[in-house]
């Protein structure tokens, strides 16, 4: 997710790999917020993000776009959570992997949710 939206924005491939690492199968495989909406966040701060730490900006368009994103992909998927969307409520372990291979839980779930958050963030901002 990020290495797409982010080479608009001058972020190298790797760098983008690297920085979103933790944040795959819901934050370190913890079945937190998704990770293509994870990246699709960093993306949108990225492009629209506060670089004043201190500053707490409501009507920052980072915030307002994260709220965009996170109410469609909602809408369309019924979350935006990793255990939600997937069913897997334990991705960090071998059982959890071994459940999301043999569904093809990352075709036919994964995928459209990176697809979805990629068009919507094009979209949006």
């Amino acid at each position: 997710m990020l290495t797409t939206l982010g080479e608009e924005l001058g972020i190298e491939r790797k760098q983008a790999l690297r920085l979103a690492t933790g944040f795959g199968a819901g934050i370190a495989y913890q079945g937190n917020i998704c990770g293509a909406v994870s990246g699709a966040i960093m993306a949108i701060g990225l492009k629209h993000g506060n670089d004043e730490p201190s500053v707490q900006d409501f009507s920052n368009k980072a915030i307002f776009l994260t709220r965009e994103l996170i109410q469609r992909i909602t809408a369309k998927h019924g979350c935006y959570t990793c255990k939600g969307l997937t069913g897997i409520d334990h991705m960090n372990l071998e059982e959890g992997m071994k459940f999301y291979r043999e569904l093809g839980i990352a075709e036919k779930i994964c995928r459209p949710v990176i697809i979805d958050c990629i068009e919507i963030v094009e979209e949006i901002w």
